[in-house]
């Protein structure tokens, strides 16, 4: 090795020494890159295709709900129950359906099946008694899935989309409580259709998202058109059907890669609600776009600075290697002139670099500057080590923080919640987690804009930190939002307590720039015992689902979790 480094030039050493240690540089920072970078875009792309996967979810739900109290309010009118006239019934529905356009026909039938009344005088007179959505009306507030338009078909006017419904039905009853008939309400599907299409932003459909729903037997009722009323199984829709939610990546029918968040809708125990698998998917290439493009972005300018390094090594190189080289040959030609036994010439005084000029002088001031020299760069080094120290645990900070609120973020929470759970565990005490959910936000939002809206986030995720104990922790989780962990509990009466603390504080009003507010919140409470299986997702899923009892009951309260959702 030595001898093959004798026959390289000083300037060449140098020129190959650093292109290898940008070579290698570059080589760690892909690896880096590769491991951090890309592993993070991962996670925030299924973070993203998990939130729109529960935003469609609510609001499908929300929909049929609404539809639903529409169909028992309906049937419950004096106008539907008690008059024998089908125009007063029809004027009824009529001004409703033109209230809400997306319920495409409303008609009320008798025992006998046959349509007395509907709205713009559809399908009178027809019989609809084998129709499902009549059938199933006569037992309760009912639901019927989706499906095409058998009677109706021809009748609607055409548009761009078929026309297929979802249907509400509910049995109508005289003053006695006995049956009279059947109210029927056809959901047209052009309503999850819109839904879709707003949630997913233009930047979204650019990098290939899609919303998909998919019915309990597979089929695809909402999605790409050559996926819709087709049947698909993949591994993110059988972990829906179990009621997860939640994102992975799965390899689709088509071969591509994809990455899926899921959820799914509506209650098993409410049969006026619709189970609907909603997978929400972007293929692998796009979500990964980002981190992929900071690869060839670094690959690219690092060849350039390889190149310019190179170039301006071998230049320094050459100055550097000069007076070395007329050192040696002014020490060559005297041991010649010693070896022949002639007068040595003297050796001349090298003009150059500071240390070439010392080199003939004393060894021990060379020693002592290459001393010194060490201790600076290590110093230097030390200092550096620091500051890049203090700059990262800023940035971290930063990640961990909600930008508007100043609270812990969603990515605070997944990381403190394990250790809470490992806590309770240690220490034998129960933690609890409180989903809270502001009542009114929206209407707040609404009504004196997104700046007070801002405002009013703040103060309520400043007032929920001062109510509850330093040691808990109060995040953010998106929206209106928030989540409290407590932990060192001695049972679940003291969640509970806190709980009604938080409600009666919150209860208090606000004071925004331009006026003052009152809201409220919906709050699940889910206790952690120390013997409980240590699973992140149940416990959230678990504070959630109590969270949304909260607001079936009547909002403003707080509802305690089961112990297994």
């Amino acid at each position: 090795m030595k001898g093959l480094l004798c026959k390289f030039r000083l300037s060449s050493l140098m020129t190959l020494a650093v292109c290898a240690t940008v070579a290698l540089t570059v080589a760690l920072q892909l690896v880096l890159v590769n491991h951090f970078a890309v592993r993070h875009a991962e996670e925030e792309a299924k973070l993203r295709l998990q939130q729109l996967s529960w935003q469609m979810r609510d609001s499908l739900n929300r929909i049929i709900e609404q539809a639903a109290g529409d169909a028992r309010l309906l049937a419950a009118l004096p106008q539907v129950t008690q008059s024998n006239d089908p125009r007063s019934t029809r004027v009824v529905l009529d001004r409703l359906q033109s209230n809400f356009p997306d319920y495409a026909w409303i008609g009320v039938a008798g025992l006998d099946g046959k349509v007395r009344a509907s709205t713009k005088g559809l399908l009178e007179g027809a019989d609809v008694g084998a129709r499902p959505w009549f059938q199933a009306g006569r037992y309760g507030l009912r639901a019927t899935d989706y499906h095409p338009a058998a009677l109706l078909d021809k009748l609607l006017p055409r548009g761009a989309d078929p026309w297929r419904f979802v249907d509400l039905s509910s049995p109508i009853h005289d003053a006695q409580g006995r049956l009279q008939g059947v109210l029927g309400v056809h959901l047209s599907w052009q309503w999850a259709r819109q839904h879709a299409r707003q949630l997913l932003t233009p930047a979204l459909r650019e990098y290939g998202a899609e919303i998909l729903v998919v019915r309990g037997d597979g089929a695809v009722l909402l999605g790409p058109l050559e996926l819709v009323e087709k049947k698909i199984d993949t591994a993110s829709l059988r972990l829906a059907r179990l009621g997860d939610t939640g994102a992975l990546r799965e390899t689709w029918p088509d071969g591509r890669n994809y990455l899926t968040g899921y959820a799914l809708t509506g209650e098993s125990s409410n049969p006026a609600t619709l189970r609907w698998a909603v997978l929400v998917r972007q293929t692998e290439h796009k979500a990964l776009a980002g981190a992929r493009d900071l690869q060839h972005r670094m690959l690219l300018w690092s060849a350039l600075l390889a190149v310019l390094l190179a170039g301006a090594v071998a230049v320094l190189a050459r100055q550097l290697s000069r007076p070395m080289a007329q050192l040696g040959r002014a020490i060559e030609k005297a041991t010649e002139a010693t070896a022949a036994g002639l007068e040595p010439p003297p050796i001349p005084i090298v003009k150059g670099f500071h240390e070439a000029s010392m080199l003939s002088r004393t060894l021990r001031n060379l020693v002592r500057s290459e001393s010194e020299s060490r201790h600076a760069l290590l110093a230097m080094n030390e200092r550096l080590e620091t500051a890049v120290a203090e700059r990262t645990a800023e940035l971290q900070a930063l990640l961990l923080r909600d930008v508007l609120t100043g609270l812990p973020n969603r990515r605070a929470l997944l990381e403190a919640l394990p250790e809470a759970m490992s806590r309770a565990q240690r220490v034998s005490r129960p933690a609890a987690l409180l989903f809270i959910d502001m009542d009114g936000f929206k209407e707040v939002n609404d009504t004196y804009g997104h700046e007070e809206g801002d405002e009013l986030l703040r103060q309520f995720g400043a007032r929920l930190a001062h109510t509850v104990r330093k040691t808990d922790m109060v995040a953010r989780l998106a929206g209106d939002e928030f989540v409290v962990v407590l932990e060192m509990l001695a049972d679940s009466s003291d969640a509970e307590e806190t709980a009604r603390k938080l409600l009666a504080r919150v209860g208090e009003g606000f004071t925004l720039r331009t006026a003052s507010v009152v809201v409220g919140a919906s709050i699940g409470v889910a206790i952690h015992e120390p013997g409980d299986q240590p699973d992140l997702d149940a416990w959230l899923a678990r504070a959630d689902h109590a969270m949304y009892a909260a607001k079936r009951s009547g909002k403003n309260c707080a509802a305690l979790a089961a112990l297994t959702v």
